[in-house]
């Protein structure tokens, strides 16, 4: 069955290729655990002029967060695991004796794994389809977005100031330090 087009995972692939989101978004994640899509949607949408409110972030939340859970986590957990084993397989084991193969399995798993996040970003397409802009475009309606998904503290700067530069290249120093400025230190 083709996949249907979806326009927010259009715009998280273009997005994730650019110098430094992958990064960015993976260390998010990395510190507090945080929904990649969740991040990326709260940008996507702040580049169309739509402010998160909290009922939509709420469905949001609600439409993939047992799908991360079930599926796409424990597709991670075991992609991670692979590599792991396959970076140092003890002597006399599967990943010993058949390397090659093992490796193809773990490219499976992380196939497996996209299809996931793929299916989680339709699902987040089809919360936010009806919604209109209400806003200005730009970093600080990211920001506002940002803000109302997730607590970010001062170790979240660098980070989250590499992913607005991507989405916003256009904007200044100063738009970004102040589309962030709600962060404490």
């Amino acid at each position: 069955m083709p996949w249907p087009d979806e326009p927010f995972w259009t715009y998280s692939l273009e997005l994730y290729a650019r110098p430094g989101v992958e990064a960015a978004c993976l260390e998010l994640q990395r510190r507090h655990g945080v929904d990649v899509n969740l991040v990326l949607l709260c940008c996507w949408l702040a580049t169309r002029g739509i402010e998160l409110d909290q009922i939509t972030l709420a469905r949001a939340k609600r439409a993939v967060v047992d799908w991360q859970a079930e599926v796409v986590r424990p597709l991670r957990a075991l992609r991670r695991r692979l590599g792991a084993t396959l970076s140092q397989p003890e002597p006399n084991t599967v990943p010993a004796w058949w390397p090659e193969l093992a490796g193809d399995l773990r490219l499976r798993v992380l196939a497996l794994e996209l299809d996931g996040e793929h299916l989680a970003q339709l699902g987040l397409g089809q919360v936010t389809a009806e919604l209109k802009p209400t806003a200005r475009p730009g970093p600080a309606l990211a920001g506002r977005n940002l803000q109302r998904y997730w607590t970010f503290s001062g170790g979240d700067l660098h980070s989250l100031r590499a992913l607005l530069r991507a989405v916003f290249a256009e904007a200044s120093v100063e738009e970004l330090a102040v589309a962030l400025s709600w962060i404490g230190g």
